[in-house]
């Protein structure tokens, strides 16, 4: 197949859900082209989005059959690239629609080199992590268009270079801390504009309560959320907690142990006490835009554990709960101590949690292919309780938490495979991210 190089290549990508933050003007850095003639481009409808925001492509311009590879490139804090690709053939147009590919170019980088790049098909877990939102409010994906066919063969087409937002325009950003706060961790808040129509939502009550303007007041204040991880420790919900806020919700992420040096945390899973989460869950309510009666919690995998104790021992604090890849039961101290959760002090002896107390809905979301432990049982169990309900994904493993595109990486399921659990734990974040923000909001 003779290639034309004076066609043009037009890459067209729109993205898919509202609220993001302001569009691109649809230039690009194209090829070369026939000298004289038209130079490759790409178009973007929209080049700044939410990280978690799907995005459709199209290539058009060129020889039709002719085949071009798509690639995606993004570096990550420790200046690794990573990197995901697709190669595909023109129709009789000249036309490749990329709306399927889209979301594996996003979510399917791996590393290219670094201190992850040794970990690919190990089995190990890990994932991508550019800089934290609180000093790097995005990341940036370079997509490139490579022919690779007929006498173009290797030639580079256009290329555009995707803003992926973790905090869009107006959201704010505050470092907690134990010495200044009792709280390890970041508060986000949503845009000024967003938190003052929600004040006029509503008039808060003496008892903290609020009555709600009806159709013609401002708009209604939104649930806040608590996030956090769990046994790997840190700050593991920061880039969750940065994503609600542009969503318009109040959140906070938390650590609660291995917090580093001088944090004020201890170092294990050992006498971590309720109270210490009632606090920031406390915090958090007060802020500007919240509605204090919503408070949700967001934990994952021990963090689990923790959500849903929070909901049903502190249900006037306390109302939603989202437990990822959990446990039904209160399990013992990791790595080493003598009992994982306390409550004023007070150990909480291991076995099941009951839900009975708990004000809102538990929403349990695991995977199948889990070889941590047992996260679908324990889904199963929970959700005989009145007000649980479950999201169940066969061929996922542990990692089903979080937000979809912007979580490359891998882990190995309890059959020994990477490659399909990873892709099912980037399918199941796409089918339950969307749920978790539709119970938000309800």
């Amino acid at each position: 197949m003779r290639w034309v190089r004076t066609a043009a290549a037009t890459l067209t990508l729109a993205v898919a859900a509202a609220g993001c933050g302001a569009g691109g003007d649809g230039g690009d850095s194209g090829g070369d082209g026939a000298k004289g003639g038209p130079k490759a481009r790409f178009e973007t409808g929209q080049a700044v989005a939410r990280a978690d925001t799907p995005v459709r492509m199209r290539l058009t311009g060129l020889e039709p059959g002719s085949h071009v590879r798509v690639t995606a490139h993004a570096d990550d804090r420790y200046d690794a690239t990573w990197a995901s690709k697709v190669t595909r053939t023109a129709d009789a147009h000249g036309r490749i629609d990329l709306s399927k590919d889209t979301g594996h170019l996003l979510s399917g980088m791996l590393p290219l080199g670094g201190r992850h790049a040794k970990l690919k098909d190990s089995g190990t877990a890990f994932s991508y992590h550019p800089g934290p939102p609180g000093s790097q409010r995005s990341y940036k994906v370079k997509v490139t268009a490579t022919a690779v066919s007929g006498k173009a063969d290797g030639q580079h087409l256009a290329d555009r270079t995707l803003t992926r937002q973790w905090l869009t325009k107006g959201t704010t950003h505050r470092k907690l801390t134990v010495a200044k706060n009792k709280i390890a961790g970041d508060l986000y808040l949503p845009a000024r504009d967003a938190r003052n129509d929600a004040a006029k939502g509503g008039v808060r009550k003496e008892d903290g309560t609020e009555e709600r303007e009806g159709k013609g007041g401002g708009a209604a204040r939104k649930a806040p959320v608590l996030v956090f991880g769990g046994s790997e420790g840190g700050n593991a919900g920061t880039y969750t907690a940065a994503l609600l806020a542009s969503h318009g919700h109040p959140a906070m992420s938390v650590c609660y142990f291995r917090c580093g040096s001088g944090s004020g945390r201890p170092n294990a899973i050992n006498k971590i006490d309720l109270d210490y989460f009632t606090h920031a869950g406390r915090v958090l309510r007060a802020q500007d835009g919240a509605d204090p009666q919503r408070l949700a919690v967001i934990g994952n995998s021990r963090g689990s554990e923790v959500a849903q104790l929070l909901g049903q021992r502190r249900p006037s604090v306390f109302r939603d709960v989202v437990a990822y890849a959990p446990s039904s039961k209160a399990i013992g101290p990791y790595p080493a101590g003598t009992v994982a959760w306390t409550d004023h002090g007070r150990p909480i002896p291991r076995g099941p949690i009951p839900l009975d107390r708990v004000r809102g809905t538990v929403l349990a979301v695991a995977g199948g292919n889990d070889k941590m432990w047992g996260s679908v049982a324990s889904a199963h169990t929970m959700a005989k309780n009145r007000g649980v309900e479950k999201l169940v994904y066969p061929d996922a493993g542990h990692h089903v938490n979080w937000f979809p595109f912007a979580q490359p990486g891998q882990e190995g399921g309890a059959n020994g495979d990477v490659t399909t659990t990873s892709r099912a734990d980037q399918a199941a974040r796409a089918d339950s991210w969307p749920k978790i923000l539709k119970l938000l909001d309800g």
